[in-house]
């Protein structure tokens, strides 16, 4: 987790630092000393956590928690108690009261960790299941399409047609957009008028090739890249 420290205490900082260097999974981007600093930080790097000490020069920790839409984590770290209650109501991690120890540094660290993990899988989950189905619009309902159900796609003036071994499904829409949905290592384009799935490929030929036993134009414009991934494989 990349992660920042906002100070005005040089001695915080070096603390701070300590502890983070026996950390493994937190990465100090950057030192900060006030609130405009730590902003321009925030903008020129990719940061997961802030630990915000509450008295700082300018604008205190509290008014940059309430200002600042879409902070990364906040750890607050200060030799002051009477926010905590404003703190934990803006969603920070955690609440150190200086001097902490490591050992209560480290137990808020993984809770940010946890959370961070917690987030990635989320989101991981999100782009699989964003990569495993779509909805196309056919007969007046939004069908759900399994991509893996998907053996071929032809162009057919305003519409194209999707081959599934078990139905076609007329579409109104491009080629261009159908593979914006379906964009993935497993579709590729052989054609103007033809998209298909490698999974289902079974032969490729000079100009054309054979899925699910029907023969496939494909046109000099796709050639090179279908030989290609062909060639990966042999």
């Amino acid at each position: 987790m990349n992660c920042i420290i906002v100070d005005d205490e040089e001695l915080a900082h070096h603390i701070i630092e300590e502890y983070i260097s026996r950390i493994p999974f937190l990465n100090l981007v950057a030192n900060c000393y006030d609130i405009q600093e730590t902003i321009q930080v925030l903008k020129n790097n990719a940061v997961d956590l802030i630990f915000l000490d509450i008295n700082l020069p300018n604008i205190s920790g509290i008014e940059f928690l309430k200002s600042y839409n879409k902070l990364p984590n906040v750890i607050i770290t200060t030799a002051y108690d009477n926010c905590a209650i404003q703190g934990f109501e803006m969603d920070v991690i955690d609440y150190l009261l200086k001097p902490f120890s490591f050992e209560r540094f480290l137990k808020a660290a993984y809770k940010s960790f946890d959370l961070y993990n917690n987030v990635k899988i989320l989101q991981e989950t999100e782009n699989v299941m964003k990569n495993t189905f779509i909805f196309v619009r056919s007969n007046n309902e939004d069908v759900k399409l399994n991509l893996n159900e998907i053996i071929r796609i032809n162009a057919l003036k305003d519409y194209i047609v999707i081959y599934t071994n078990t139905r076609k499904l007329i579409v109104h829409q491009t080629m261009k957009s159908i593979m914006e949905k379906i964009n993935f290592e497993n579709f590729i384009r052989v054609h103007n008028s033809h998209i298909i799935s490698l999974q289902h490929l079974q032969s490729v030929g000079k100009n054309s090739l054979m899925i699910a036993d029907e023969r496939i134009p494909v046109s000099e414009k796709y050639k090179t890249y279908l030989s290609g991934i062909v060639d990966r494989y042999k």
